[in-house]
């Protein structure tokens, strides 16, 4: 008796020991189920030492968080007293909501204003009720304010932005802010305007919300879905209830233990309770199935049955399990720290699904064998030499002489699809950009867009600039800065306006004259720019300019359309300030729009290496699978058919790889190996009994066929739910990954038998384990 043997025996005479320690881990991970928490910061795409990451929390911690928010306000008769008292009430009533650190509205900004002999803060809108020639003069004052002009008051003067900047907090506090920030504009600015709201914050909790709840959708969607299919496939209700006890268990230790390890979710790892179901199923599928098959083929009993099943299955559950692990643990190269996550923790849930397949699935068939006898006398009294094949098993029988006798004309097919799937492939891009994550129907988009429309881009593009000669109360070090703004606001059309203390300083300039336009302009003494930054706004210059006055920063406000284009942009930028600002001056590039292109980068080097990690792993345990070389290359090629065959439609299609997308090749590997060796083993005990490796394949369909499309189509729903989610990378990362399963089906039964009959690799015997025991079990 083999070790196996040993093991199997044990489950089965303690299935009750089995089945109670079992229960007692499921209770516990069942609690942390529910502990599970949302987060999809920025943050938690970067590793905390990544060096472009520490650079972002150093400009933080200098010039204050990119935590924000806008509001705004709509309506006909902007500037009017009626309309200034509203937007009063709201600025007041939102920098009194808790974790609100600033707003700037149209009523509460102020400019620079000289009389005689000084030079003055002023509000640019004064208190109070104003007279019909006032609010003229406010007008006029308001358009002739750069700051206003582009980013408080809308160019036809119809709408207004207050900008609200949040304090650092956690998940749970942003969401209450967040809300009440919203809420309250509503109530307040409701009846007198039209609000929209948008914003990086905003759009955090959104996500936030939108992963939660897809998260809780998906599950039950696909425990209903495969209940039907099962019952469907199996036609008896005790196979359905193993099948779901077992999955449902396999599903708690899974999120459980990822969540007890300290993870919280977000837009990549709220598929992973998704993900586990749909490839769990997997193995429950086929020991139910060999099950069935026993009981059709053989006299045996219940405990028998049980025993000779799992003997049959459990090699090639094993080496499926370690080939998905495989393909998921691939994703822990990523520098990406989610898509490492989801990897790290779906590759041991895997684990967790074939060890309860192989003793919480045989232990509760025991517990129900009275159950189960009966699910077994009933196909046994189906069993009827004189009746016909099945339907299903009729077409797997054509399928498989249509694989077998048109293998060259298959195989030229196949290498076509892979020439025009390659054109496909270079033409892929890639998209990082968080706000085009959100549906067009989504509220939050649908204002950012309006937002974006009326005030430009809203992504900021930071460059920090230190001196190293000097300090920037030099003329010409914010001349320079000067031309640097200017030339960039004139060639690029993503950028739509700047920040600096350039605009500060002319302002400041213009006031100290008397308020003569013509000096809007950048003073010629430095004592005059050491002036404007001693007298100006310190909420304001703390933002722009470091204590020692040695290091600035300018801002621009981008609408960041694709990556390519921010790719151009932080080439542009870096060639220009590389060739006018060194070696005076030092600089780097930072901001949201930064880290979105380092997320790119990562997204690009992650794909590649995961791919080959996974590739690599599995073509050695293929090579374990099928104790021949040659054979296991074979094996490799309808695994990489599906791969190809989906990034080529996804090239062709215009979808680009974002965070979720780009993990379908791995994914795709990973899982629609399974069958394949599923199919190579089967095809291997086949060969050992036909000589003829027509015949050999023929009957591998007929086998292995029925289990191989089951489990294909229970994981073309399952990823097909995610469709229904409200983040578009999961809904493609998801349409595309049902169809890769689909692919890869197609693959195994319509480009390895072409393969091996053409270049007829050795097909090393494996013996069919039969049960002749009938004796019932002690």
């Amino acid at each position: 008796m083999t070790v196996v043997d040993r093991l199997i025996q044990t489950i089965i005479r303690h299935h009750k020991i089995t089945l109670a320690v079992i229960f007692m881990v499921t209770l516990f991970c069942t609690y942390q189920y529910f502990q599970q928490t949302h987060n999809n910061h920025i943050s938690i795409f970067f590793d905390r030492d990544d060096p472009l990451y520490q650079a972002y929390e150093k400009f933080q911690a200098i010039y204050g968080n990119e935590e924000y928010g806008i509001i705004a306000l709509e309506g006909d008769t902007l500037f009017s007293n009626e309309s200034f008292a509203v937007i009063r009430n709201l600025t007041a009533s939102l920098e009194n909501i808790p974790g609100i650190d600033r707003v700037v509205s149209l009523t509460n900004v102020e400019e620079f204003f000289g009389a005689e002999d000084y030079v003055e803060l002023r509000p640019v809108v004064p208190s109070g009720a104003l007279l019909p020639a006032e609010i003229v003069r406010v007008r006029q004052r308001a358009f002739a304010n750069a700051f206003v002009r582009k980013h408080l008051v809308a160019a036809a003067g119809t709408m207004t932005a207050l900008h609200v900047e949040l304090e650092k907090m956690g998940e749970k506090e942003k969401r209450r802010t967040v809300r009440s920030m919203t809420e309250t504009a509503r109530a307040i600015a409701g009846d007198h305007f039209t609000v929209y709201a948008s914003g990086s914050s905003l759009v955090e909790v959104e996500m936030n919300r939108l992963s939660e709840r897809d998260f809780n959708l998906f599950v039950p969607i696909i425990i209903v879905l495969i209940m039907v299919f099962i019952l469907i496939i199996f036609r008896h209700l005790t196979l359905a209830i193993l099948c779901q006890v077992n999955l449902l268990v396999i599903l708690l230790w899974g999120v459980g233990f990822f969540v007890f390890c300290g993870e919280k979710f977000n837009i990549i790892t709220n598929a992973m309770g998704a993900i586990l179901l749909a490839i769990a199923i997997a193995d429950s599928v086929h020991i139910l199935s060999h099950l069935k098959e026993t009981a059709r083929k053989t006299d045996l009993e219940v405990l028998p049955a049980i025993r000779h099943t799992i003997r049959q299955v459990w090699f090639p559950c094993l080496f499926t399990s370690l080939t998905t692990g495989a393909g998921f643990i691939s994703f822990y190269a990523s520098d990406i720290r989610p898509v490492a996550m989801l990897g790290l923790f779906t590759a041991i849930s895997v684990v967790f699904a074939f060890f309860l397949s192989v003793t919480a699935l045989p232990a509760l068939m025991v517990l129900m064998q009275k159950f189960l006898s009966t699910a077994i006398t009933h196909f046994r009294g189906k069993k009827t030499i004189a009746h016909p094949p099945h339907v299903f098993t009729r077409g797997l029988m054509v399928s498989g002489r249509i694989a077998t006798s048109h293998n060259l004309l298959l195989f030229i097919f196949f290498v076509l699809i892979l020439i025009i799937s390659i054109a496909g492939i270079l033409r892929i891009k890639f998209e990082t950009n968080t706000f085009h994550y959100l549906p067009d129907a989504n509220q939050i988009k649908s204002d950012f867009l309006v937002i974006e429309k009326q005030f430009g881009g809203t992504i900021p593009f930071v460059v920090v600039i230190q001196s190293k000669t000097g300090d920037f109360t030099d003329p010409a070090a914010v001349r320079r800065i000067e031309q640097f703004q200017e030339m960039f606001l004139a060639e690029n059309e993503g950028i739509t306006s700047a920040f600096s203390v350039v605009e500060y300083v002319k302002e400041f300039n213009k006031a100290f004259n008397e308020n003569n336009p013509a000096f809007y302009r950048i003073p010629e003494a430095a004592e005059d720019i050491a002036d404007a930054y001693e007298l100006g706004d310190p909420e304001v210059l703390e933002r722009l300019l470091s204590m020692d006055r040695k290091e600035t920063c300018v801002i621009f406000n981008t609408i960041w359309d694709s990556d390519e284009s921010g790719y151009r942009l932080h080439a542009d930028v870096t060639d220009y300030l590389s060739n006018h600002f060194r070696p005076d001056f030092s600089f780097h590039i930072t901001g949201l729009s930064s880290l979105y292109l380092t997320m790119n980068k990562h997204l690009q080097e992650s794909q590649i290496k995961s791919f080959f990690i996974a590739f690599f792993i599995i073509f050695l345990m293929m090579i374990l699978v099928c104790r021949s070389f040659w054979l296991a290359v074979l094996s490799m090629i309808p695994n990489l058919f599906p791969i190809f065959l989906t990034l080529g439609v996804m090239g062709w299609a215009g979808i680009p790889l974002d965070v979720a997308t780009t993990m379908i090749a791995s994914v795709t590997i990973g899982i629609a190996v399974d069958d394949t060796i599923h199919f190579v083993s089967w095809l291997r005990r086949n060969a050992a009994i036909h000589k003829d490796r027509k015949t050999a394949i023929v009957q591998t369909f007929i086998d292995v066929g029925k289990p191989i499309v089951i489990t294909t189509f229970l994981l073309f729903s399952g990823f097909m739910v995610l469709t229904l989610g409200s983040i578009v990378p999961t809904r493609m990362f998801g349409l595309l990954t049902a169809f890769s399963m689909m692919f890869a089906m197609i693959g195994d039964f319509f480009v390895l038998p072409p393969l091996v009959l053409i270049f007829r690799p050795a097909l090393p015997p494996l013996a069919r384990k039969t049960e002749f025991s009938n004796r019932p079990e002690k």
